[in-house]
This record gives C-alpha cells, structure tokens and sequence, in this order.
C-alpha cells in the first residue's frame, strides 16, 4: 500500500529567474554578433582584397630580393606612361643593357634615387643621366638605378647592395627628393610594405595611417574615385596630362620632418652618412643633388634647403643645389606634375651636375 509518504518527489517548480537569465544572455550574444559583423566582414575583406591586390597592377615592378628593397623594376621590359617610354634591362635598371661588367676603359658614373631619378616625365635621351652621359663625352657611362617610391632607406640599400657592384665608377650621384624621407611609394605596393619600413611613413593620426595601409580602403577609394571621376585635364606644353597638384599641407609636412629634430630626419642622416662613407671607402667622388617640389620651387622660403645643405656639410657630402638651376627658369614649366621636372627641369638639373662631374671626375 502506497501512501502519500512514498510517492516520487515531484520536482521542485521552475524559478522564473532562470529563463530571464537564458533570455539576457541569448539578447547580449545577438548584440556582440551585431556589433562584430561589421569588424569580421571588414577582416574578410581586407583578407580577400589584400590576397587579390599584386605588388604591381601593370607587372613593371616585381618582387625584391629582401625587405630594404621589396620591390624592384621588372626585368626586360617595355612600358609607356605620360608620354614617356620606358626599357628596362636585363638587372630591371632603367639604363638598358649595362652589366655590373664594365667594358674596357668605360668609366661609370651612378645615379640612386627615387622617381625623379629613374625618369618619370623625363625617360630616354631626356633624363639627366642620359645627359650628364652625353655631355661628359666618349668613355663615360651613366648608370641610372632610380626605383619610384623609393626612400632614403631603400635607396642608401640600391647602392649599397646594386650599384657599388658595378665595376669602372668613378663616382655616385644622388639624387634627392623632397619626399626622400617618408614611404611615397605607389598604393598597390604601399599595401605590402614590411613592418620595418612603417617607421618612414608621414606622421598622421592612427585611423589614417590605418587607412593608408589598408587593402580594402585602398581598393574602396580607387573605385570611388573611378566613379566620381572628370574629365581629362588638357595636355600640358609637355604633350602630357597634367595631373592635379598636392595640397600645400604635403609640403609643409615634408618641411616639418627636415627642419625638426624628427625620428624621419635622424634616419635620414644616418643614410645619407653611410652612403657618404661607402663612397669614401672606395675612393668613389659623391654628391646630393636637391630636386625640391614645384611648390618649394615657388616659393622664396629656402628652410629647406638650407637645413638639407647644412646637413649635407656636416657629413661631408657634395650638395648639388637644383633649387638654383631651375629657380631662374621657374616661370616656365619645369614639372610634368607638383613633384617630378618634366624633360626641360632634366636639362637643367644636368647642367648642374655636369658642372661638378666635369670639375671632379675628368682629368
């Protein structure tokens, strides 16, 4: 007989706390999924993106040996941008076919740099290399190892590990922007930037300097752009377009590193010494030459200039003053945009350092 005293416990009442407590939580994990979609769709993206994005978009520039030069010019190549034509030789330096071999009694004199080196707007027969080669005669060879986007960094590395291997120099030309000192490098490679040169980028806030490194903000950008897009500008006197000019804060923020005592300009210096030292080293005459931007150009505040003059004396390195030999001529056009002399700035660029090659190179 079973009374109530042996019957199966029932279970204790659900307390109502509990499915609110199961309710709280279920709200909150919807929440953080809202709030982190944004951020996974935004890592997918970039990952995508960025897996998807080449060095180069057009193949003139390829992969380099080590993250001082992380990109280098193709190889045997051909290419025209702007109105220039541009050979790349077997090494992917634009002064064609020259080895690090010198042929028998060729004497060599080597340009380094960036852009303006390597000849944006001013290739071939109009480039200052090819015309300080022209004007120092028979025997002489120009050897132009300028990459575009390249800074001091990376430049004092093209001479040290590329240039310096070439027999029959007699001295090194650089050739220096204003914009030596900050990564300026073209976008797609700009993407894949090591981490040890994020140091040399322009001071900004953190966002931007986030942005500027993004894949996905640099391809959101260019399509924007593409869609908002105007006409054309007209062709300059030069036979090219004329691409729109940076805002004068570029300017001011480039003059900022040379005239403080800023980590950029320390660095510089640095490079600007051992590449001095290098030459010494090896008996070899070297100069800077300074090619300021079109807006310095116009300007009558020669800050930085002087200040980069007065570091090139500290060191003990020749200062080529490219301000003087195109200042008398500005009211031309000089530039095929705000930062690169078209081929009419080369011409006298090249009278300049000609001058210096012909006074300590030639007998």
């Amino acid at each position: 007989m079973n009374g109530p005293a042996n019957s199966p416990a029932s279970p204790p009442p659900a307390s109502p706390a509990r499915p609110e407590r199961r309710a709280r939580v279920r709200r909150r994990f919807r929440l953080a999924l809202l709030l982190a979609a944004p951020l996974l769709v935004g890592v997918a993206g970039e990952l995508a993106v960025r897996s998807l994005v080449p060095l180069h978009p057009q193949g003139w520039f390829v992969a380099g040996p080590n993250p001082d030069r992380y990109y280098v010019p193709a190889p045997d190549l051909r290419y025209s941008m702007g109105g220039s034509a541009f050979v790349h030789g077997p090494l992917g330096t634009p002064q064609g076919s020259a080895t690090p071999e010198a042929p028998a009694g060729e004497r060599r004199l080597a340009f380094v740099g960036d852009s303006v080196c390597y000849g944006f707007f001013a290739s071939g027969p109009e480039n200052l290399c090819a015309r300080v080669e022209a004007g120092l005669g028979g025997g002489w060879r120009a050897l132009n190892f300028g990459v575009p986007g390249y800074n001091a960094h990376m430049i004092a590395a093209t001479l040290r590990e590329q240039a310096l291997d070439f027999e029959g120099l007699a001295g090194v030309v650089y050739v220096f922007h204003e914009n030596d000192l900050i990564n300026a490098t073209f976008a797609s490679a700009r993407l894949h930037l090591p981490a040890a040169l994020r140091r040399y980028d322009l001071p900004a806030p953190a966002y931007k300097r986030l942005l500027r490194r993004s894949a996905l903000a640099v391809f959101l950008r260019d399509r924007l752009a593409r869609l908002g897009s105007s006409p054309a500008p007209a062709p300059s006197a030069q036979g090219s377009e004329r691409p729109p000019s940076r805002p004068s804060s570029y300017t001011e923020a480039l003059r900022s590193l040379m005239l403080s005592a800023t980590s950029h300009r320390r660095a510089f210096r640095a490079h600007l010494a051992g590449m001095a030292q290098a030459c010494r080293e090896r008996s070899l005459s070297f100069a800077l030459l300074y090619v300021p931007l079109e807006q310095s150009l116009q300007s009558d505040d020669p800050a930085y200039r002087d200040a980069l003059a007065a570091l090139c004396a500290e060191e003990g390195v020749t200062f080529l003053d490219g301000d003087a030999a195109l200042r008398p001529a500005r009211a031309e056009e000089l530039y095929g945009d705000y930062s690169h002399p078209n081929g009419r700035g080369h011409e006298l660029l090249a009278e300049r350092t000609l001058a210096w090659a012909k006074e300590r190179l030639l007998p």
